[in-house]
C-alpha cells in the first residue's frame, strides 16, 4: 500500500486574483506558498487547521499538461464554525454569495452554504451540541 503524506484540494479559479483575495483575505486563510513567487501567480495554497486548500488558474494546469478544468459541482469545501449563524453574517458583510441560510440537519447539525467567487460550494457547519 503505497504511503500518502497529506493532501491538497485544489480549486480551479477563473479569476485567480478573485480567488487568492476570497481564501485569503474574506476567510483568512493563510497564504502558505505561491508560483510564481513574483509576477501573476498560478498557483497559490492556503492552510487552514490541518487542511490545504488551493487556488490554481488555467496556466497552473496548462503547465502540467493537463485540459482546462470543466465548471460544475463534483464536490464541496467543508469549513467547521463555533457559530454557523455569525460567520455567515460575517461573510454576508463583506458580499459573499449565500446559497443556503442557516438549517438544523436530520444529524442535529448546524450548516449553511456559501459560494466563492467561481460558485465553488463551500458548507459552513457547527459540531452537534450535546
Amino acid at each position: 500500500m503505497p504511503t500518502i503524506l497529506s493532501a491538497v484540494f485544489t480549486i480551479y479559479s477563473a479569476d485567480i486574483a478573485q480567488g487568492i483575495a476570497f481564501y485569503g483575505r474574506i476567510l483568512g486563510f493563510t497564504e502558505t506558498y505561491r508560483f510564481p513567487r513574483d509576477g501573476e501567480p498560478e498557483h497559490v495554497e492556503f492552510r487552514v487547521g490541518g487542511a490545504t486548500i488551493a487556488v490554481s488558474s488555467a496556466a497552473g494546469l496548462e503547465s502540467h499538461g493537463m485540459p482546462p478544468a470543466t465548471p460544475g459541482h463534483p464536490f464541496e469545501i467543508g469549513l467547521e464554525t463555533a457559530d454557523v449563524a455569525t460567520t455567515l453574517n460575517q461573510l454576508r458583510a463583506q458580499g459573499v454569495t449565500i446559497i443556503k441560510e442557516p438549517e438544523l440537519s436530520p444529524a442535529g447539525i448546524r450548516y449553511a452554504y456559501i459560494a466563492d467567487p467561481d460558485g465553488t460550494w463551500i458548507s459552513l457547519y457547527q459540531a452537534r451540541q450535546g
